[in-house]
């Protein structure tokens, strides 16, 4: 089919969606998207229909999980409610908060600390 505007496209988007096509819908507005690459609508839709992307991160072989859980498992009672940093079964910090322990331990995107609520 040939559509001439945005709304033309969105609205056979929403056909197909009504039909539970949800790989047409994605194509119809990934195609008007090549047509009208600004429009905020289109864009939105092609983005939310778009098939899922798997991204992976390299696991740290430094990395002690096992010794984090036991920390908590010996640790749980006296640090029950508080907010703790651990690295490799190590204490870092201890706050009432996520973000008081990220305060003293920085940024932990990729770096294996743990920040977690003890219950």
């Amino acid at each position: 089919m040939s559509y001439n505007t945005p709304e033309e496209f969105i609205n056979a988007a929403d056909q197909e969606l009504m039909r539970q096509d949800w790989k047409a819908a994605w194509k119809i507005a990934t195609e008007g998207l090549q047509h009208f690459p600004d429009h905020a609508e289109l864009q939105k839709y092609a983005y939310i229909l778009a098939p899922p992307k798997v991204t992976s991160v390299p696991r740290d072989p430094n990395r002690d999980v096992q010794g984090d859980i036991d920390w908590l498992k010996q640790n749980r009672d006296e640090y029950r409610g508080r907010w703790v940093g651990i690295k490799n079964g190590e204490l870092l910090a201890v706050g009432n908060s996520h973000d008081e322990i990220i305060s003293v331990v920085g940024p932990v995107k990729n770096t294996g600390i743990l920040v977690t609520k003890v219950y």
